[in-house]
């Protein structure tokens, strides 16, 4: 991980607190497939508002920054309500998921102890995804400890009190987030709030049995084994009609 880089989540966090009282949805996806690559999908959405007051929404998220550590930021695209700025990461084996996961959020992070593994076998393959989803620390979960304890407890300096009492709601109810994870051809869909009293368990897998595969192979192999044997006989067939003739060719001689 690079010096400009803590976490993908930290990087959001700012954006988080900065916007809450617009709409703000994060999505997070992660694809795997049954061989063991895929890719990691953060996005964030803002409205109009938000829009608005983030600017640049890019130069927000420290975009270069990103691209420094390998991470993939898109250009923003409209979809509906909302604008999406999407952050990815491509792995080709679970154990390098396993490291970007540590990259897309910190320990104490909405994230826990997400992990794929990958089984092969002679008569199938899988992948699985385990993991947790923490919400339960609400907003704080993004906060800088260091920073909170300079200001008193309150990472934002103020401002989310200012926005709860302004928008006359729990500012860990105006932010949602989506977790999609996809294991070959199976996918789920979790999704929480920062307002959220309890921990989601993460779990989904696939596999694809190999059966018809061998099956095939075997068929193969025994239609192969049966040319064999129809030629082997056919040559012996000939050689001993060739014997026959030669026999017969010797008496009348």
């Amino acid at each position: 991980m690079g010096p400009n880089i803590r976490r993908v989540l930290c990087l959001v966090a700012p954006l988080v607190v900065v916007l809450t009282g617009c709409q703000v949805q994060l999505a997070t996806t992660i694809d795997i497939g049954l061989d063991g690559k895929g890719t990691i999908t953060q996005a964030i959405g803002f409205d109009a508002a938000a829009l608005k007051r983030v600017g640049d929404p890019a130069r927000a998220l420290r975009a270069q920054d990103l691209v420094d550590a390998g991470w993939v930021v898109e250009p923003a695209v409209t979809e509906g309500d909302l604008t999406w700025v999407r952050i990815r990461h491509d792995f080709s084996t679970p154990e390098q998921a396993n490291d970007l996961f540590a990259q897309l959020s910190a320990p104490e992070g909405p994230f826990r102890d997400f992990e794929v593994i990958r089984t092969t076998g002679p008569l199938s393959d899988s992948v699985r995804f385990t993991g947790l989803l923490d919400t339960t620390a609400g907003l704080a979960v993004f906060g800088d400890k260091a920073l909170a304890d300079a200001l008193g407890g309150d990472a934002s300096g103020g401002l989310l009190a200012r926005v709860e009492r302004e928008e006359g709601r729990p500012a860990a109810e105006m932010v949602d987030l989506d977790l999609t994870v996809v294991t070959g051809g199976i996918s789920r869909t979790w999704t929480a709030s920062f307002a959220d009293p309890s921990v989601q368990t993460l779990k989904v897998s696939d596999s694809k049995w190999k059966v018809l595969g061998l099956l095939g192979r075997i068929v193969l192999f025994v239609l192969a084994l049966l040319t064999a044997v129809v030629i082997a006989l056919r040559i012996r067939v000939r050689r001993m009609r060739s014997r026959r003739l030669m026999r017969r060719t010797t008496r009348r001689w």
